[in-house]
């Protein structure tokens, strides 16, 4: 309760800050209503609400920002240390003289100074914090992480008098320790040891003694309408245990109070009775929304007149204090020991629990929000051993389903084969933050099953000296991020399973996937579909490129700027962090000078929003950039991910308007994905902005670029595979590698269209036939590799 005694001592503060005051107030409140677990472990751990709260009392000096954020951290885990069981104890060791001195030294080097920098890197990597930066942020302060941001709130802080943003970050840190606090734990009877939310009463709103009181109120009515969408760390799931119970300023006359909605059963503009009122608030806390008509959402106003009015004022005096029921260690853990004791009884005797290793799924696990893994399951398996749920991604499990369709035909044969294994990110963004659509692996893949199909079609029917082969999907998860235990499993697999002979696909050219690839078994060849990246060649070892490097893209893309006649200046958007990014950014300022084509500024743009503060902000300003260079005869090149380029074009619409002129040109090298997935968003799909007129690489004379690339990796593998195969001894993953290194023409009746040839000496594709050229995107018309002037 935010009385007039919490006001009074907030006013008589030398250095006034009341809302330090109340927030201080409603957390020590907080702590005494939680009911104890034993004897002496009552109180409520709010370590997000204290880590914010140190903040504002740490001077981090003016210095230098790496030297601020040292002092940050120092003074941080001296508190973190401070409340630790152990560490208090051990830095008195350190501290000791004479004999304990050395044991003092080792404690110092081994564990405390080890500690104190993890303490560090935690503080600015935890997903807990994550949110600290972001709302920073907004208040026009870069901050790429939460140290940063907590610099500018210290005593010497830039932000340190923003009392709005100071409270709204600290109720913020409140509120997710609330949930933590309200949640339920199986084995921690400490986790759910408040079952009724936490309340907090203002009786006091408004004028010169509840002004902070108001600003406190306001502040949780946005993190309300945050909580929705945007709420950090993945909580709005729950619904936050916090209600809010304010008076207006002034008592507010029925009418005056009326004005503001209506609910079920009133007439328009008469506001709840205290009864009714309390009833609706009884079906929000029952887990259902306010109806509507409510003043806004979160919130409900109610009139208290007459009689109503003092009621309520004699219940606070009598009943402000909480009552506090302890909790039994018998009543926190029968639950579940009950559960064990029933589970073993129902067990039947000599019934043995079926291992790991029986296990369907067992090549694939959960990690990181999605499924990554191999996918080693037979045909008409659990649900679980997809790499994505029944309503996502329907090509995806569709693939899944066919490739083992195909296995379960080759094993079926009773002859020696080959296991060729496809490896890629086949995941979206589990956490949405990056706004990816659907990465193009999943169209890679789709080109190498067809090829796999046809292949084995021929192999098992008329042409009996070829092998059969089979294919294991594996998922790397989003941008590579689970790469490091999907290639550990993958490396065991090839131990056990000598019929793994080559790895495929990769699709994305990062340091990521550099690092998988060099990461596989030292026998393994890998052959790269989509992968363009000029640093793939040179950097992954045991590497074959199947497709034009990001050079030869860049001078496709420089090529059609001076076809089209708009050579006069270019502005190229790219992701500064993106390694294939800005190799993609250099290699088309190279070829455009060459040209002499004029570089305007290049504008960053990065995978995702939430990477980089005030990128949103930008869209507008790169927008306008766009629209001025089209109406100049200059153009756009997008050489970032093709899936930030939807917000790019949308804003591009928004700015420049359509069908009131010609469409400004914008040059692109990932659009695949745009252009030929089947599941696109229509928020996404290319056929909405009509203010571009896009050309973008594609691999192929048809729509479907990336297909195209999957079936030559395929293709590339198989061909290997067969010129050493021996049914009487079948080659192994190091013969295959020894055949790719020596050059080897792929030339089938997979594709006839298609030769090519992995050279011997570099393994970089110069002269190959394989297509490359830039098209413009024509709504539902297959695109024409032809020049300006309509020649081939």
């Amino acid at each position: 309760m935010v009385d007039r005694g919490v006001l009074d001592r907030a006013g008589d503060d030398p250095d006034p800050e009341p809302d330090l005051v109340l927030m201080k107030s409603i957390a020590e409140q907080f702590d005494s209503t939680m009911p104890p677990l034993t004897r002496g472990a009552a109180g409520l751990p709010l370590p997000t609400y204290w880590v914010c709260r140190r903040i504002l009392d740490t001077d981090v000096g003016v210095g230098a920002p790496h030297q601020q954020r040292k002092a940050l951290v120092r003074a941080l885990y001296e508190e973190w240390q401070d409340r630790t069981p152990g560490l208090p104890e051990l830095r008195e060791v350190m501290a000791a003289d004479s004999v304990v001195q050395k044991l003092g030294f080792f404690a110092a080097v081994l564990v405390a100074l080890p500690t104190q920098w993890f303490y560090g890197w935690w503080l600015n990597r935890t997903k807990r914090l994550r949110w600290f930066a972001q709302q920073v942020g907004r208040a026009n302060v870069p901050a790429l992480g939460f140290l940063d941001a907590a610099t500018h709130l210290g005593v010497q802080g830039s932000l340190r008098h923003n009392a709005a943003l100071r409270q709204s970050l600290l109720l913020e840190a409140l509120a997710m320790d609330l949930v933590r606090a309200t949640r339920r734990g199986l084995f921690n009877p400490r986790r759910r040891r408040r079952v009724w939310p936490f309340t907090v009463l203002l009786p006091h709103v408004g004028g010169s003694d509840g002004a902070a009181a108001q600003r406190l109120l306001d502040a949780f009515l946005a993190l309300r309408m945050r909580e929705r969408d945007t709420w950090p760390w993945r909580l709005r799931r729950r619904a936050l245990p916090l209600l809010f119970i304010a008076a207006r300023p002034t008592p507010a006359p029925d009418d005056a109070a009326g004005s503001q909605g209506t609910a079920d059963g009133h007439t328009e503009g008469a506001a709840p009775s205290a009864q009714q009122g309390a009833n609706m608030l009884q079906e929000v806390l029952a887990g259902r929304a306010l109806p509507p008509g409510s003043e806004r959402e979160g919130q409900l106003a109610v009139a208290l007149g007459g009689t109503a009015r003092a009621a309520v004022r004699d219940w606070l005096e009598r009943y402000t204090a909480v009552p506090v029921r302890r909790v039994s260690r018998w009543s926190a853990y029968t639950g579940w020991l009950m559960a064990v004791a029933l589970l073993c009884a129902a067990t039947p005797p000599g019934v043995v629990l079926k291992t790991e290793w029986d296990n369907p799924c067992r090549d694939s696990w959960s990690a990181g929000g999605a499924r990554v893994g191999i996918d080693t399951a037979k045909s008409g398996a659990q649900d679980a051993c997809y790499f994505t749920r029944a309503a996502d991604q329907k090509l995806l499990r569709d693939l899944q389903d066919r490739v083992r369709r195909q296995n379960a035909t080759v094993e079926d044969q009773d002859s020696p084969y080959a296991t060729v294994v496809f490896l890629a990110p086949l995941t979206a963004d589990p956490k949405k933050g990056s706004g990816q659509l659907t990465p193009p692996g999943v169209l890679q893949l789709r080109g190498a099953v067809q090829a796999l199909e046809t292949y084995n079609e021929q192999a098992l029917g008329l042409d009996s000296s070829k092998p059969g082969l089979r294919m294991l999907v594996a998922n790397v998860g989003y941008a590579y991020r689970q790469a490091p235990a999907v290639v550990r499993r993958l490396n065991e697999l090839a131990s056990e399973d000598p019929t793994i002979t080559a790895v495929i696909g990769i699709a994305q050219s990062r340091d990521e996937s550099v690092r998988a690839i060099n990461q596989l078994s030292a026998d393994l060849p890998v052959i790269g579909a989509s992968v363009t990246g000029d640093f793939m060649t040179t950097d992954a070892q045991h590497y074959f490129q199947t497709q034009p490097t990001s050079r030869h893209m860049a001078r496709a893309l420089a090529r059609r700027v001076v076809e089209v006649g708009r050579d006069d200046k270019a502005l190229v958007i790219y992701d500064d962090r993106d390694r294939y990014s800005t190799n993609l950014k250099e290699d088309l300022d190279e070829e455009l000078r060459a040209r002499h084509v004029a570089l305007q500024p290049p504008a960053i743009i990065r995978d995702s929003p939430q990477d980089q503060f005030g990128v949103q902000g930008r869209l507008d300003e790169l927008a306008a950039r766009i629209c001025a260079l089209g109406r100049t005869d200059g153009i756009t090149l997008y050489a970032a991910r093709g899936n930030a380029l939807p917000r790019v074009l949308n804003a591009v619409q928004g700015r420049c308007g359509a069908g009131k002129a010609s469409a400004f040109p914008v040059l692109t090298a990932d659009a695949n994905v745009l252009i030929e997935y089947p599941e696109l968003h229509k928020s996404a799909s290319l056929e909405t902005f009509t203010a571009v007129d896009l050309t973008y690489v594609a691999f192929s004379p048809n729509r479907h670029s990336d297909r195209d690339t999957g079936r030559d990796s395929f293709r590339a593998a198989a061909a290997a595979i067969g010129r050493v195969w021996n049914p009487g001894n079948p080659p192994r993953a190091s013969n295959v590698l020894q055949q790719l290194l020596s050059g080897i023409e792929v030339q089938d009746n997979i594709d006839n269209r298609r030769p090519f040839t992995i050279p011997p000496d570099t393994r970089v594709p110069v002269g190959r036939p394989l297509y490359l050229c830039t098209v413009p995107h024509v709504i539902r018309a297959a695109p024409a590799c032809r020049k300006a002037n309509g020649e081939p």
